[in-house]
């Protein structure tokens, strides 16, 4: 679109046979009316004998003027097509007392301008700047106030602001709003009397909108080197990418880590999995940014912290001890944290235990004393569930697991240093809580000079203080045995030791 700058130009003096006037003509107004037309206001002529005052278009092909239009009133109204630069020029004509007797036409001396307004939409701010050329044909100067006025869907204009340059930035605007600005200009500085009005503009929907909600739904560890991160986003916003940033629970310093680009029709639940972590070793927080197509970050999430879980064994007491941090992020909350245990001949992690989530201290002991199958070895992960609550949506509750954590238990024989045969309470002579599966197990007693006296594979079999269990009774005394047992996966044991023989 060429620029507009409607130029009125006033002839202001008279040229007689005998005499020249010199009285000019006073314009005190030159505004674009909201329909595009061009409203003049002038002030009467003192001369006596006006007859009209002619209007004219300077021809910006030939330079000539062309006549418009003759009126003897003191406003005049034309239509100003806004893809055309046209100049204006009034002359005043009459037949004038006090300078002789004659037609007189008034001489080129100044020229009048519109305001013109342009706009230019800024998408990455959501704003509009507006820029206008200076109106300098005030006749009390160039100390000139402009003031912006602006409606919205159609409503009434309301001032939104002043200033004495030629430009002016409006923000906040408002994706599907529709806006029309205008500029008033006011002499001595906006004390008036006089005024002159801008061209309307039209200012709407281009530009980016943002996002109304970014939720990071669940941090969970899907194996030692690998966490899903899941996020809801706002879909209708203008975004072009998601950062994910995790940081270190311990120092929380944030590094960007990946990044999932939007698109449309995308389903508003993404995810994203990290594979460079130690997820064994280390709790992290997660936090996203939505990134728009100006790289400017418009919202962050909250954030995720992981659950890190850790497993102590005690061979004493045939126990484990699970601590783990808790879960940080969720609107709702933790409700409780359930607790997993797989031994190696399951298949699947069964439910062993649900507790309160607390934010002090998570801590459970697993008693694994009556636990006489498998290899010795449990493995552990915990799954903190959030409170039920209100989800953009209404997406369920989230869950978030942990790391899986092994502990193993060495073989645990119990193994008496005498027995007496005919004592009611300990008349065999056998090891005992073996905790695990063996796939071989040999149980070998000897005398003190080498020779085999007893030998069984049967973990259940004990030595009675007969010779193999059916002859003769063995003399009191001091007995050497050897228990061998190989586990199921084909790890090898060995114990020596000597049992007392009492009649």
């Amino acid at each position: 679109m060429k620029k507009l700058i409607s130029i009125l130009l006033f002839l202001i003096s008279f040229s007689f046979v005998h005499a020249q006037c010199s009285t000019e003509v006073q314009v005190d107004t030159v505004s674009v009316l909201p329909n595009g037309d061009v409203i003049i206001g002038w002030e009467p002529s003192p001369d006596a004998g006006i007859l009209s005052y002619d209007i004219y278009s300077l021809n910006p092909l030939t330079g000539a003027n062309d006549s418009i239009d003759a009126t003897n009133t003191t406003t005049f109204f034309y239509v100003i097509p806004f893809d055309t630069i046209q100049k204006y020029q009034i002359t005043q004509i009459g037949v004038v007392a006090n300078c002789g007797v004659g037609i007189g036409i008034s001489p080129l001396t100044f020229f009048y301008n519109t305001i013109k307004l342009n706009q230019q939409i800024d998408i990455c701010n959501a704003s509009v700047n507006l820029t206008w050329n200076a109106y300098t044909d005030f006749a009390s100067g160039v100390n000139v106030l402009y003031h912006v006025f602006v409606s919205v869907n159609g409503g009434g204009f309301l001032f939104v602001g002043s200033t004495n340059s030629l430009s002016y930035k409006y923000e906040g605007l408002v994706v599907g709003t529709n806006y029309q600005f205008f500029v008033r200009a006011e002499e001595n500085n906006g004390g008036g009397p006089f005024t002159t009005s801008s061209n309307l503009v039209d200012v709407s929907g281009n530009f980016l909108k943002s996002p109304t909600f970014l939720y990071l739904y669940t941090a969970s560890v899907q194996d030692s080197s690998n966490i899903m991160v899941q996020f809801y986003v706002d879909t209708a916003a203008d975004i072009r990418n998601y950062n994910i940033k995790r940081a270190l629970s311990s120092d929380m310093s944030y590094n960007v880590v990946g990044s999932v680009n939007d698109y449309n029709g995308m389903d508003p639940l993404l995810e994203f999995f990290d594979e460079e972590v130690d997820a064994k070793n280390n709790s992290y927080v997660y936090q996203i940014e939505a990134v728009n197509q100006c790289n400017q970050t418009k919202i962050t999430s909250n954030i995720g912290k992981t659950v890190q879980l850790s497993a102590t064994p005690d061979k004493l007491s045939l126990t484990n001890k699970l601590d783990w941090n808790y879960y940080e992020g969720w609107k709702g909350n933790v409700s409780e944290y359930q607790i997993y245990r797989q031994s190696k001949n399951d298949v699947n992690y069964n439910l062993i235990a649900t507790i309160p989530a607390s934010f002090t201290q998570n801590t459970f002991t697993d008693n694994v004393a009556n636990e006489i199958q498998g290899t010795g070895e449990y493995c552990y992960k915990i799954l903190a569930v959030e409170k039920n609550t209100i989800h953009i949506d209404n997406l369920p509750a989230a869950t978030s697991y942990s790391n899986e954590i092994c502990v193993k238990h060495e073989p645990s024989l119990y193994i008496a240093n005498a027995f007496e045969p005919l004592s009611e309470f300990n008349s065999t002579f056998k090891p005992s809580a073996i905790l695990f599966e063996l796939s071989t197990y040999l149980f070998v007693i000897y005398d003190r000079w080498g020779q085999k006296v007893f030998e069984t594979t049967d973990r259940e079999v004990g030595w009675n203080g007969k010779f193999n269990n059916s002859g003769n009774n063995l003399p009191m005394g001091a007995y050497v045995y050897v228990v061998q047992f190989k586990s199921n996966n084909d790890e090898e044991f060995q114990k020596r030791g000597t049992v007392t023989l009492i009649r």
